[in-house]
């Protein structure tokens, strides 16, 4: 790889970092989206384009342990889990019932929504420290 494209290829996970960075900060402040998702996939692409964005989205105080634990496999604490839990089924219910009018589109939110809720129950229960 010529220097010329090891830069552009940086530049690259980089700019994408940044984009799941902000991504997940809708995420956070809005309860449809789950912000960790796309702070772990902006881990990995400071991983692959700059140490320096990596280690400040891991010091990070908001994220950076759950980031952590999640590559640790520690799980979540009872608190997230039931927050994440209620927050989620507020918004898809709500979606469902009262904002989408296609039935088979209300059936596939119901659908997803248990998926997730039984994705989180399955993870680890970490003790509040």
């Amino acid at each position: 790889m010529t220097p010329f494209t090891a830069k552009i290829t940086r530049a690259f996970w980089i700019v994408f970092g940044f984009l799941f960075v902000g991504i997940g900060i809708i995420g956070y402040i809005t309860p449809v989206m789950p912000g960790l998702v796309f702070f772990l996939i902006a881990t990995f692409c400071f991983a692959k384009g700059s140490r320096k964005f990596l280690r400040m989205i891991i010091s990070n105080k908001y994220v950076g342990q759950q980031i952590l634990d999640f590559k640790r496999g520690k799980g979540m604490t009872m608190k997230t889990k039931i927050t994440a839990i209620v927050m989620m089924l507020v918004s898809m219910f709500i979606s469902a019932f009262f904002i989408v009018k296609i039935y088979w589109v209300k059936w596939a939110i119901c659908i997803t929504a248990l998926m997730v809720v039984v994705i989180i129950l399955k993870q680890k229960t970490k003790p509040i420290p």
